[in-house]
């Protein structure tokens, strides 16, 4: 399966939604790290595209899905 190069982060409040680019990394278990533009949020997304973990310095809450972009 190819895998999306920009995925939508839907997260509970207060955000909403935050718009993730493929780093060239990757993760633990073969997940894909990817990154929002300003480098705050980092998100491991397997290629189900099920959000394994999420690292971020902003009060996101807890990630619902991602969906992806292309």
């Amino acid at each position: 399966m190819k895998r999306a190069k920009h995925y939508r982060l839907v997260v509970d409040d207060p955000y909403g939604e935050v718009v993730l680019t493929a780093s060239g990394a990757m993760g633990d278990d073969g997940t894909e790290v990817y990154v929002d533009d300003t480098g705050q949020v980092r998100v491991d997304i397997d290629h189900d595209g099920i959000v394994r973990t999420m690292t971020t310095t902003l009060p996101l809450g807890h990630p619902l899905r991602a969906e992806p972009l292309d």
